[in-house]
């Protein structure tokens, strides 16, 4: 794959709320760029048909998560963590990552209005996420900002004009 003019490869980091529309994004974009989607509820139903939440099955995830970024990163991909990433703890291995390979690193904080968010978890959903009105309530009050530069996507517009940003910013 082909990168653009700087020829690095790039780590697209989400952050978001359950119902933001993380994994919306993140399928338009890999689309859009050719990146690799990695998606952790997609990961997590690989390793638990019914997943528990517990703190072994989320360091195995999020390892999982680590280790095919790292792959992507590695051939020249570009790779996009898609995961609530909701703290600086939470994001502190991926922004590692991007350092140790030398990688592009894109912040994408995802939001939507609550109305929008309620809604969206009100109703069935298509793919992995499991995340309900409860989740959402009770990681409500967790998110903290980037402490790098972040590109801010309200997923209750359209999407094209904030792919066209995070794909220029990706230099492709």
């Amino acid at each position: 794959m082909t990168t653009g003019n700087s020829g690095l490869s790039a780590l697209v980091l989400l952050s978001g709320l359950p119902g933001s529309g993380k994994t919306t994004f993140a399928r338009h974009l890999a689309t859009w760029v050719d990146a690799l989607h990695l998606e952790s509820d997609a990961i997590r139903f690989e390793f638990a048909g019914t997943p528990a939440y517990t703190a072994s099955e989320n360091a195995h995830v999020f390892a999982t998560l680590e280790r095919r970024a790292a792959a992507a990163l590695e051939a020249g991909r570009h790779a996009i963590v898609d995961a609530t990433n909701l703290t600086q703890r939470d994001r502190k291995r991926f922004l590692r990552l991007a350092t140790r390979q030398e990688a592009v690193l894109v912040a994408v904080r995802v939001i939507a209005p609550d109305a929008v968010i309620r809604e969206r978890l009100a109703r069935p959903r298509d793919g992995y996420s499991q995340a309900t009105i409860a989740i959402y309530e009770r990681m409500a009050g967790r998110p903290q900002p980037f402490a790098v530069p972040a590109v801010v996507v309200d997923t209750s517009f359209p999407l094209g004009p904030s792919l066209e940003l995070v794909a220029r910013l990706l230099r492709v």
